[in-house]
């Protein structure tokens, strides 16, 4: 994603509109197209060979591009290509174990290297460097005394996109950076979008919502970064990774708040004007993958008691019309016996959302629901509110969850 030098947007009468640009326009194509070749042709080299090239390019494809506005959007371009690389060490070797070596030998001698040979035949540089040659076995043990910095990085792979790739990405990215500073968002999705899809990523990403059902499909309400305490760039950063989620399916109209310049302004999207194109895969693409659920799955299997409950992913929404919300669980459980319980997971929450998830977890129980929600200690605001939540039986864990915390509360529970 992009940083906030590389954002760009302008007010119009309190509406705010992210900068964009045309995949049809030739010489934005054409931009794109060198730097993504650039990029391709640096693959076995150097990161400061490449950065060296880059740069040289900036000043060239900047003004041709836009005279005003090209050398950011070409920098942006440089920002987006770079999440495409992959970087590794230019050899095996751990440079600080062979800088430390370099300079002991240097140390042990009764004065400093000189560079050259001498009439005093004082031991030069290379002596030093040649025999920590033989002990390693490198060649040119100079040469990677300091390959753990990053500009001797080797570029080892590049997964080169298209010219319309790259444009339709950087007009994503303007709009995720700014959502940075959004407060709040409201996202109304459609009766024929795939709802459980938009609410994969929110789940995924961790986000704090509130689900309503409306005439024509579910509103979806999002705590914004700028509306918690503490975490705000994590939170920032994992709801502007939903966007690309959202723009997978249609119809949804998304309206947001966000500060722009020390002013409040609206941002407002909907997938029937809109163009965006999402550079996600879907669900099952192998990089989309949810640690803290996964890591859950994987305890319950190996977990040696489960009570004779089975797990399974939920693909249940539980409606509270009384309440006008919506619960999507995240696991289904299922004892010999035919009893049914499901499971929640929160991402981020704040004292407000955790009393609210109570509030419909009591509801849904009242009704013969049963539903187990689970909280982590490292994504809220108030101790005390988890605290407080525990003794109304919310399961607190820390870094992962517990099978063992989730079988104990189905026995105490059944």
């Amino acid at each position: 994603m992009l940083r906030s030098e590389h954002v760009m947007a302008r007010l119009s009468r309190g509406n705010l509109i992210p900068h964009s640009l045309s995949d049809s326009d030739e010489p934005t194509t054409e931009t794109a197209a060198e730097l993504s070749g650039l990029y391709a042709k640096h693959v076995g080299e150097p990161r400061a060979a490449l950065e060296a090239e880059v740069a040289a390019k900036e000043e060239e494809l900047g003004p041709r591009l836009d005279s005003r506005r090209g050398f950011r959007i070409v920098r942006a371009f440089g920002k987006l290509l770079e999440e495409r690389c992959e970087w590794a060490a230019p050899a095996e070797t751990d440079p600080y174990t062979l800088r430390t070596r370099i300079f002991e030998l240097a140390s042990e001698l009764p004065e400093l290297p000189v560079s050259e040979p001498d009439l005093l035949e004082a031991p030069t540089r290379d002596d030093i460097l040649s025999r920590v040659a033989t002990e390693t076995g490198l060649e040119d043990p100079a040469m990677l005394m300091y390959a753990d910095r990053q500009s001797a990085q080797i570029l080892s792979e590049f997964h080169k996109p298209s010219p319309e790739e790259l444009v339709h990405r950087y007009n994503v990215a303007q709009i995720q950076g700014v959502l940075y500073a959004a407060r709040e968002l409201t996202v109304d999705i459609g009766a024929e979008a795939d709802a459980r899809l938009v609410f994969h990523y929110v789940k995924k990403m961790g986000l704090i919502h509130r689900i309503e059902p409306t005439r024509f499909g579910y509103r979806l309400r999002l705590d914004g970064p700028l509306s918690i305490f503490g975490s705000t760039r994590r939170y920032g950063l994992a709801l502007a990774k939903f966007l690309p989620g959202l723009i997978l399916t249609k119809p949804w109209k998304l309206s947001a708040t966000v500060e722009w310049k020390g002013r409040d302004a609206s941002l407002t999207l909907d997938s029937k004007n809109s163009v965006l194109a999402s550079h996600y895969l879907g669900p099952r693409q192998s990089e989309d993958h949810d640690e803290v659920r996964e890591a859950f799955v994987k305890a319950w299997e190996r977990a040696k008691n489960t009570g004779g409950w089975s797990l399974e992913a939920s693909s249940e929404i539980l409606p509270f019309p009384e309440k006008q919300a919506v619960l999507v669980p995240d696991f289904t459980l299922k004892n010999e016996s035919g009893e049914t319980v499901h499971l929640e997971i929160l991402g981020f929450w704040t004292q407000r959302s955790l009393v609210e998830r109570a509030a419909l977890v009591g509801a849904a129980n009242e009704r013969g629901d049963r539903v187990l929600v689970a909280a982590s200690e490292n994504l809220g605001a108030s101790n005390e509110a988890l605290e407080e939540a525990v003794r109304g039986g919310v399961i607190p864990f820390k870094g992962r969850l517990s099978a063992k915390a989730v079988s104990e509360r189905l026995s105490a529970t059944g």
